[in-house]
C-alpha cells in the first residue's frame, strides 16, 4: 500500500486499538462495519484484516500490529491468533525500547513489567530472548540465560524428549505444538520444580526455525484445582469421600479383580433429631458421627457418606467373615455413647448391611444392591444390628420387582376393580353412603385385597393414574345407581399421596364430578394421617378449596398414627373415622374403648361426623353408640361387593336404600 497515514474514522486499526482482544475480519466486504470503507471499495481492495493492540508498559494503547490481504481468509486459526499476539507483544517491547532511546529516559518496557515470562530460542535451542519476568520466574539473570541451552529450565528426566522434539523440527517435521497451550514441569535455578503453562509460537527466522514462548507459573491454579478435586470427591459436611468417589474406588476393585466387602450403614431415628432440634443440630450430629466412625475403623478401610444419613465402608481385598463382622460391630459400638449437641444429649443407633465380592456379586453396582438389601433386612428386624446378604434376600427382591412390574400391567390391562361397602346410621340402620375399596383382579392369583398390594402401590409411579381411575370410576358408579333410582347419598374415595404431590387434586376432582353430572357433596375424599402430616398449609390449599365447595373430607384411621389436635384444627374435615383396631377390641380392651370414646368426643366438639370401621357384632354397635359414635361400616351391615352386587342388594333390602 502507498498509504502512510490513515484517517481514524476509516482505519481498521481504530477498532483494534479500542479493543483488548485481537480483531479478526475474514471478509471486510461482508462486514457491515467496513463494506463501504474506501479501502475496501477502492483500489486497495482490502478483504482480510487481523490486528492485535500494541500496549505500552503503563497500559497506553500505542497502535496495532496488523495483517492485511486482498483475499478473504476464513482459515485464520487460533494458532495464527496466538502468533499475532506474540508478535504484537514483541513489537510493543521494541517500541518501548526505541522510545526510551529517543527520549533519553529509562523506560521499562512491557516485556520487563509483564508478569508473563517471555523466552525465545533459535533452531538449536539456544536462548535468544529472556525478559525480567523470566529472570524472576527461573532465577537466572538475563545475561546468564541468553546464549545457554533451553535445557537450563527443563528437568533432567524430560531433556531427552525435548532434544528429540527439537531435532524433528530441525529436520522439517510439522510443529505439533504451534499455537497451543500445554502444561509442563519446569525447573528453577535452585533445582526446584514447578508446574507451568506454556504457549508456544514457531516461525521461520533468518537462520532457520525459531521459537517463542509465554510461560506462566500455575502452582496456585494447580492448588486450586486440587481443592476443587477434593470438593468433587468429598462430602462438604463431614469431609468423608462422597458417593461418586466411593463408587469409583469400588469399580477399581472390580477392574483389578480384587475381593472386596461393602458395609452399608443407615442411621436409626435421624429424622427425629432433625425434627426435634433443627437441621443445624442434625448437621452437627452427622459430623460427630463421621469422627467416631473414622476412629472406629482400622487398616485400609475406606469410609464414605453416600446420602443424607447413609454411610458406606469399603474393605478392599477382604474376604475374612470374622474380620468383616468385627468391623461392622465396631461401627455399631461407635453409637453406644450418647452424642452431646449443645445442651442436648442425643442417642441414636444404626443398621448395617454387608455384602462381599465375588461371593455375592461380580459387578460393583450389584454388590451395592446386595449391601442395601442386607441393610433393609437389618432395619426390618429392628435395627441396631448388622445383617449379611443371602440369596434369599435376592429372591425376595426379585419377587418385589416382578410384583411392581405387574402393578403397571394391571393398570394398562384394566385389572383394577372397585368394591363398595355400605355405611349406615347406627341408630336406625339407614344407608348414608358407601366407601369405594380397591381390589386387584390378578390374572393368576385371583382377587387380591389391599393388604397384598397397597404397600407397593402407594410408592409406585402408577399410583397417581390408579388414584385418578378410582375417583372417576366411583363417580361413574354413583351416577349409574342414581340413574336407576337408587339414591345413595355419597361415595367415599381413598386418595393416594401421589395425588397430593401432583398438585392437580382440585382440577382432577372437579373434572370427575363434571364428567358424571355430580355435585361436590356427592363424594367424600378419605385421607390418611400420613398424607395429612406430610403436607404443609400451602399444599393443602386445593383440599381447602374443595372443602369450601362442599366436598366431604374424612380423616381415615384417626388415632393409629401421630396426628395431633392441631392437625384436626387446621385440616379441612367433615368426618373422623375410628380405626377397626379399636372397634375389634372395644369389648375386651379398656384402652380401645377409651380411645373410641375420646375420638367420638373430639369429633362432636369440632362439629364433625364420626364413623367407625370394622363393626361385626351387635355388642360392638351398642358400645359405639354408647360412646357417642353415630355411623359405622363393617361385616354387620355388609361386606364390600362389586357395583352390580351392591345394586341387587339395595333393591332387595329397600330399607337400607333410603338415605338418612
Amino acid at each position: 500500500m502507498d498509504v502512510l497515514s490513515t484517517p481514524r474514522e476509516i482505519a481498521f486499526c481504530a477498532h483494534t486499538i479500542l479493543s483488548d482482544k485481537p480483531t479478526i475480519i475474514p471478509d471486510a466486504s461482508d462486514d457491515v462495519r467496513f463494506r463501504d470503507n474506501p479501502f475496501v471499495t477502492g483500489k486497495d481492495h482490502i478483504r482480510f484484516y487481523a490486528g492485535a493492540p500494541l500496549v505500552s508498559m503503563d497500559g497506553v494503547k500505542l497502535g496495532a500490529f496488523c495483517i492485511l490481504d486482498r483475499l478473504a481468509r476464513f482459515d485464520f486459526s487460533s494458532a495464527d491468533i496466538e502468533r499475532l499476539v506474540c508478535f504484537a507483544e514483541i513489537v510493543s517491547q521494541l517500541l518501548e525500547k526505541g522510545r526510551s532511546a529517543r527520549t533519553g529516559r529509562i523506560v521499562t518496557s512491557f516485556s520487563e513489567t509483564t508478569g508473563t515470562a517471555l523466552v525465545t530460542c533459535d533452531h538449536a535451542g539456544t536462548i535468544t530472548w529472556w525478559n525480567a519476568a523470566a529472570c524472576k520466574l527461573f532465577g537466572y539473570p538475563e545475561a546468564e540465560a541468553i546464549g545457554r541451552q533451553l535445557e537450563l529450565i527443563i528437568p533432567d528426566r524430560f531433556q531427552q524428549a525435548h532434544a528429540a522434539g527439537l531435532a524433528r523440527l530441525s529436520n522439517g517435521a510439522p510443529p505439533a505444538l504451534n499455537g497451543k497451550r500445554v502444561e509442563i514441569i519446569a525447573r528453577r535455578s535452585d533445582g526446584r520444580e514447578f508446574p507451568a503453562e506454556l504457549a508456544i509460537s514457531i516461525w521461520q527466522g533468518p537462520a532457520g526455525i525459531e521459537f517463542g514462548a509465554h510461560i506462566h507459573d500455575i502452582t496456585d491454579r494447580r492448588d486450586k484445582e486440587q481443592r476443587l478435586r477434593h470438593l468433587a470427591s468429598h462430602d462438604a459436611l463431614t469431609g468423608l469421600l462422597n458417593r461418586g468417589e466411593f463408587r469409583a474406588l469400588l469399580y477399581q476393585c472390580f477392574d483389578d479383580q480384587e475381593a472386596a466387602a461393602v458395609i452399608a450403614l443407615d442411621l436409626d431415628g435421624f429424622k427425629r433429631v432433625n425434627d426435634a432440634f433443627g437441621h443445624e443440630a442434625g448437621d452437627t450430629l452427622l459430623q460427630m458421627i463421621a469422627v467416631r466412625m473414622i476412629a472406629a475403623i482400622e487398616g485400609g478401610a475406606i469410609l464414605a457418606r453416600v446420602g443424607g444419613d447413609e454411610f458406606c465402608l469399603l474393605l478392599p481385598r477382604c474376604t475374612d467373615l470374622v474380620q468383616i463382622g468385627a468391623s461392622a460391630q465396631q461401627l455399631l459400638d461407635a453409637f453406644a455413647e450418647a452424642f452431646v449437641i449443645g445442651d442436648h444429649s442425643v442417642t441414636i443407633g444404626a443398621s448395617i448391611g454387608i455384602a462381599l465380592a465375588p461371593l455375592h456379586a461380580t459387578e460393583a453396582d450389584e454388590l451395592l444392591v446386595c449391601a442395601d438389601l442386607a441393610l433393609f433386612k437389618s432395619k426390618k428386624q429392628g435395627g441396631r444390628s448388622y445383617c449379611m446378604f443371602s440369596a434369599v434376600m435376592a429372591r425376595e427382591q426379585a419377587a418385589r420387582r416382578a410384583f411392581r412390574d405387574e402393578l403397571r400391567r394391571a393398570f394398562e390391562q384394566g385389572q383394577w376393580r372397585l368394591f363398595y361397602q355400605p355405611q349406615v346410621c347406627l341408630r336406625d340402620g339407614a344407608l348414608i353412603g358407601v366407601e369405594a375399596l380397591l381390589r386387584w383382579q390378578h390374572p393368576t392369583r385371583g382377587l387380591l385385597y389391599p393388604a397384598a398390594f397397597m404397600p407397593l402401590l402407594e410408592s409406585h409411579i402408577v399410583a397417581y393414574e390408579v388414584g385418578c381411575w378410582v375417583l372417576d370410576e366411583a363417580c361413574r358408579q354413583l351416577a349409574a345407581w342414581r340413574n336407576q333410582g337408587l339414591m345413595i347419598a355419597r361415595v367415599g374415595v381413598n386418595l393416594f399421596a401421589a395425588q397430593f404431590r401432583a398438585g392437580t387434586l382440585e382440577t382432577m376432582v372437579s373434572a370427575a364430578l363434571m364428567a358424571h353430572a355430580l355435585r361436590p357433596e356427592d363424594i367424600e375424599l378419605e385421607i390418611t394421617e400420613t398424607i395429612a402430616l406430610g403436607h404443609d398449609d400451602d399444599a393443602l390449599g386445593p383440599l381447602k378449596n374443595l372443602y369450601d365447595a362442599g366436598v366431604g373430607i374424612a380423616l381415615d384411621d384417626f388415632g393409629t398414627g401421630f396426628a395431633s389436635l392441631s392437625t384436626l384444627q387446621h385440616f379441612p374435615l367433615t368426618r373422623l373415622k375410628i380405626d377397626r383396631a379399636f372397634v375389634q377390641n372395644i369389648m375386651t380392651d379398656p384402652q380401645s374403648a377409651i380411645i373410641a370414646k375420646n375420638v367420638a368426643a373430639i369429633g362432636r366438639g369440632l362439629g364433625l361426623s364420626v364413623i367407625a370401621e370394622g363393626i361385626e357384632t351387635v355388642e360392638q354397635e351398642r358400645a359405639l353408640l354408647a360412646v357417642g359414635c353415630d355411623e359405622g361400616q363393617g361385616f354387620r351391615y355388609g361386606q364390600a361387593v362389586d357395583g352390580t352386587t351392591m345394586e341387587r342388594w339395595m333393591v332387595a333390602v329397600p330399607a337400607m336404600s333410603t338415605a338418612r
